[in-house]
């Protein structure tokens, strides 16, 4: 019988959230100076969700330590996550207001755009995938949102497609708070 750890997980599981710690640590200084909002959306997209407390732009450090939904998807990128019609609702959530927390911080244009991309990301993929709305902002200010987003030469066309996406069906979600 294995024996469980911290939050109901494996050691096996723990080793692996340590190993995405362990690689994410090896990033000086700020990731985002320097760079362009392609580069920092690509990493962002394609890196396992930030669970080092120790760094400063992790989940547990902008939101608090993460639910147990979001432990357990931490194995897959943002850009799974986001596009995944089986995320969970939670999850997603997660993701909106972390990116929410990174655009408020001010640290690069760049890491900022790029979090206002994922924020917009999460807000359309809980609007396809779960036909709820999870933000405050009218369907208006979305459409504009998404649009201007679509226009930018570095969002990536799955983005592109789900921001397309949610101005489809942005007609009568389901209103959360958020």
């Amino acid at each position: 019988m294995k024996e469980q750890t911290t939050y109901g997980q494996t050691p096996e599981r723990l080793a692996r959230l340590l190993a995405i710690g362990v690689r994410d640590s090896n990033c000086k200084g700020n990731p985002g100076a320097g760079r362009t909002p392609a580069q920092v959306l690509r990493d962002m997209l394609s890196s396992d969700l930030p669970l080092d407390p120790a760094m400063p732009d992790s989940l547990p450090a902008v939101l608090n330590w993460p639910s147990d939904k979001v432990l357990a998807a931490a194995s897959q990128t943002m850009n799974d996550l986001l596009l995944g019609s089986r995320t969970d609702l939670a999850v997603i959530k997660t993701l909106k207001d972390y990116s929410k927390e990174l655009v408020r911080r001010g640290e690069s244009e760049a890491k900022q755009a790029a979090a206002t991309a994922i924020y917009y990301a999460a807000i359309a993929s809980a609007l396809v995938f779960h036909q709820h709305k999870i933000t405050q902002h009218s369907s208006k200010r979305l459409d504009e949102a998404y649009t201007e987003l679509e226009r930018k030469p570095w969002i990536p066309s799955e983005l592109k497609d789900l921001f397309k996406r949610a101005r489809a069906v942005s007609g009568q979600p389901k209103q959360e708070p958020g």
